[in-house]
């Protein structure tokens, strides 16, 4: 797989800086996993609660919830790695 070449630019950080990065970005990646998968449990085994629409509407919810969560957590994560890489002030 081919290098961003944001990642060729600038200086390397760090490591424990980057690595705090990561852990920031896994943490949300694990948020949104939770999120997925609460949405998968309501669908498959919330065959009792009714209305069955509105059960289906939730689950559909929370997985594109936590597909947004993802999307910003990778374009977070990405905007602290360009900003330690040419020691600029980190996104909040």
């Amino acid at each position: 797989m081919r290098e961003p070449r944001w990642r060729q630019e600038g200086e390397e950080p760090d490591y424990r800086f980057s690595l705090a990065n990561e852990r920031t970005f896994l943490a949300w990646i694990r948020t949104a996993l939770t999120l997925l998968a609460g949405g998968v449990l309501l669908e498959q085994f919330a065959t009792r609660l009714r209305p069955h629409t509105a059960l289906v509407g939730l689950a559909v919810t929370l997985a594109l919830l936590a597909t947004v969560l993802c999307a910003s957590a990778y374009v977070h994560w990405r905007d602290n790695e360009i900003a330690m890489r040419h020691r600029r002030r980190l996104v909040e």
